[in-house]
């Protein structure tokens, strides 16, 4: 690759065209992003770690946990946690801290931005990646005229059938630069170890690049037919095998006992074979990638693979009055906004979800500190170096650092 023709992260489609839309898009306000985080494995209440629980608010992580290292005197590098939250927002999530030399939590002095809401101990540090997912309450505002009559038939589309597990457009950076900065990178062998964590991120951005373009071509194909060649996830684990014949199969997708992936690019990678590998090849030469660029890539992007559909769990919907309360108001009122709810596994988008239900830029009328409420604190994640490249622990991280689950204590 001697230079690299302008690139911009390919659009992503709407799902479920066919049904009414909700309009609007995301509020303005914190409260209007709330985010819970929902971790890995129940700690035992026991052990050389604090486990320690808080909400914030216009807060990220980096500064929870200098806020709990000046309040606990632990060293900040001590203070784990499994994955980084958003600033503009309401979040919670689990920090731990050593017990040895440190202030116990019922002795923290916290600024008012935080809140301490539940203490336990548990035997090892949190790290990246000892998440499960998080569960999500957003509210909607400026809706479409027909929101509510639309809400039951697309939410249940939505939960039933799901939506292509695409990287949202956070991953990209503010004017979409982050493609054409990897691709320039790439081409001048500058994304090897020596690139150090910016490296593997931007290594990362390709991957994901080449992931939506991807899902979105087997997604024409249909997500619910299974094609000879197709690379397929156990439910419940991280096994993968080649499918060899649809028919077979095909009620094992159908009862979720199987999950369809795509290719998160490099060595160590899956392969596919059939269409579904031409599919691979023709995302590959739409970004211009031949076999130097990716040897090159693997130096920083070991690759693996990633499911294509995204279900939402739990999603609920409720409409609020002028006020921003659940009430019987008049159409006109309870037009002014809704909340939805629902819980993603680690590494998945709301933003996306959201995007399917209003079909529209959910972040529509928000300021850039806004817009970024999803994207920058994942991308630090990236750059942090997340255990996986999907996003999540493997259940084998699970079943290692899992304990009987013992009540926490609330204060």
């Amino acid at each position: 690759m001697e230079s690299t023709p302008e690139h911009v992260p390919a659009e992503l489609p709407f799902e479920h065209p066919e049904l009414a839309a909700l309009g609007g898009h995301i509020g303005p306000a914190p409260e209007d992003f709330v985010v819970d985080e929902q971790p890995l494995y129940a700690p035992s209440g026991q052990g050389d770690h604090w486990y320690v629980r808080l909400a914030k608010r216009e807060r990220n992580t980096a500064d929870l946990r200098k806020a709990v290292a000046e309040a606990s005197g632990a060293p900040e590098r001590e203070i784990g946690y499994a994955g980084l939250k958003d600033k503009h927002a309401v979040t919670t999530q689990w920090l731990s801290v050593p017990v040895t030399r440190t202030n116990p939590p019922s002795e923290w002095r916290l600024p008012e931005a935080y809140q301490l809401l539940e203490v336990t101990r548990h035997g090892n540090k949190l790290r990246i990646g000892h998440l499960a997912g998080n569960r999500f309450r957003i509210r909607l505002v400026g809706l479409a005229e027909g929101a509510e009559q639309a809400a039951p038939a697309l939410c249940q589309r939505v939960s039933e059938r799901g939506i292509g597990n695409y990287f949202g457009s956070q991953r990209f950076g503010l004017g979409q630069r982050n493609l054409q900065t990897a691709l320039q990178l790439l081409a001048r062998r500058r994304l090897g170890p020596r690139a150090g964590q910016r490296g593997k991120f931007l290594a990362s951005v390709i991957q994901s690049e080449l992931f939506n373009r991807y899902c979105s071509l087997r997604s024409e194909l249909d997500r619910e037919r299974l094609l000879v060649g197709d690379v397929v996830r156990l439910e419940g684990s991280r096994a993968l095998f080649l499918v060899e014949d649809p028919e077979r199969e095909a009620p094992r997708l159908a009862a979720r006992a199987i999950h369809l992936t795509g290719p998160l690019v490099g060595p160590k990678m899956r392969a596919s074979s059939g269409q579904p590998l031409e599919l691979e090849r023709a995302v590959l030469a739409s970004l211009g990638l031949d076999e130097a660029a990716l040897r090159e890539l693997g130096r920083s992007a070991p690759g693996t693979r990633r499911d294509l559909v995204l279900r939402p769990e739990g999603l609920t919907w409720r409409l609020l009055d002028a006020n921003g309360a659940s009430g019987e108001g008049n159409a006109a009122e309870q037009r002014a906004a809704m909340v939805v709810e629902f819980s993603l596994p680690a590494g998945a988008y709301a933003s996306l979800v959201i995007r399917a239900l209003t079909r529209q830029d959910p972040w529509l009328g928000a300021d850039r500190e806004g817009a970024d409420r999803e994207g920058a604190e994942r991308e630090g994640a990236e750059r942090e170096g997340a255990e996986r490249e999907d996003g999540s622990a493997s259940e084998h991280e699970a079943q290692r650092h899992a304990a009987q689950p013992q009540a926490g204590q609330e204060l």
